[in-house]
């Protein structure tokens, strides 16, 4: 870059380098301009006819000519243009800042600064671009190219995400100038905006019903968590309850057969006793009979009538507490029954 370098050692170094790698003109021959107007005027034309580089090297004697005082802010100016042309970004964007510090009063400065602002957002320096279109629009506000210069600041403040202040400079754009060749495309670009006005608001949307659903996934896991924990204690609690209610079964069913096996040995206590009864029964029948027999001969009582009541009572008493040894066995088995089909129905 050599920004800071004058002007004519700028131009003049650019001229040559550009001379040097173009060709030459079959209708241009050196020495054929008789003066620094023709060649500036003949520059010019070859510029219309897009030899650049023809213009250049004429217009790079002009600058160097030290007699061409008049010419040379113009020569310089159409230099500029040149290389734009031929796309040299870097030495046109350096002799704009030689010319524009040579020539600040030179009424081709607005233009040489809109080119400026160009130069520098084709670069993706939107921040200098806006700041040289300011300068533009504050030196030539009646310029043809202020609308231009407007749609381009407007392109510089969309991307740089600016789209309030974009949208209003494409606003301005339709509404103010509706004739210039910048309405469609500001048009288009009002149309982006309002595009991505509403993908950011269905950004925020879905930002916000994201978070959401995270929350309430976390409100259910831990509610999940909860219920869970809930169901293990409950269980717990029931697998305890089942086993103290196995054990309260298990416990009476002892107790009831401890109590049967008692009156079976007690029923067969009294089987045994109602058999020596018996015997004695029998005895006394006999003694009984032999005493009938006697009676025949003797009308006196005899002993053995005795025998035979006591007996009887012995017997009875015997019977009843057979009868009362069954009723207590079958109502043990009936407990025991019941208590048997309600453990059976606990398990299940």
């Amino acid at each position: 870059m050599q920004a800071t370098k004058p002007l004519l050692a700028l131009l003049l170094a650019a001229a040559l380098a550009g001379g040097a790698a173009a060709q030459q003109s079959p209708k241009e021959k050196p020495g054929a301009a008789a003066g620094a107007k023709d060649s500036l005027d003949r520059g010019i034309e070859l510029f219309g006819q897009a030899k650049y580089r023809d213009a250049l090297d004429l217009f790079g004697k002009v600058v160097s000519d030290p007699k061409a005082k008049a010419e040379r802010p113009e020569a310089a100016y159409w230099s500029v243009l040149a290389y734009l042309a031929v796309g040299d970004s870097s030495t046109a964007g350096s002799s704009i800042d030689a010319f524009i510090s040579a020539y600040p009063q030179s009424p081709r400065v607005p233009d040489l600064l809109y080119q400026k602002g160009r130069l520098l957002y084709a670069k993706g320096d939107y921040e200098g671009s806006l700041k040289v279109f300011a300068a533009f629009a504050a030196a030539a506000p009646s310029s043809d190219l202020y609308p231009s210069a407007l749609y381009w600041s407007g392109e510089c403040l969309y991307a740089l995400g600016r789209l309030e202040e974009a949208e209003r400079a494409f606003g301005a754009v339709t509404q103010s100038y509706p004739s210039s060749v910048k309405v469609e495309a500001a048009t288009y670009r009002l149309s982006l905006i309002g595009l991505e006005y509403r993908q950011r608001e269905l950004l925020k949307l879905l930002t916000w019903s994201h978070e959401e659903s995270l929350r309430s996934a976390e409100d259910f896991r831990r509610r999940e968590r909860a219920f869970e924990a809930s169901i293990a204690i409950y269980q717990k609690q029931i697998a305890d309850s089942k086993r103290g209610a196995g054990n309260d079964q298990e416990r009476l069913i002892a107790d009831l057969r401890g109590q049967v096996a008692d009156l079976a040995t007690k029923l067969a206590a009294s089987d045994a006793k109602g058999a020596s009864l018996q015997a004695d029964l029998d005895a006394a029948r006999a003694a009984l009979a032999a005493a009938q027999s006697q009676a025949a001969t003797s009308a006196a009582p005899t002993l053995q009538e005795v025998p035979q009541a006591s007996a009887l009572n012995a017997r009875a008493e015997a019977l009843a507490d057979k009868a009362e040894a069954l009723d207590l066995l079958a109502f043990y088995l009936e407990r025991l029954s019941a208590g048997s089909g309600a453990a059976k129905g606990g398990n299940k």
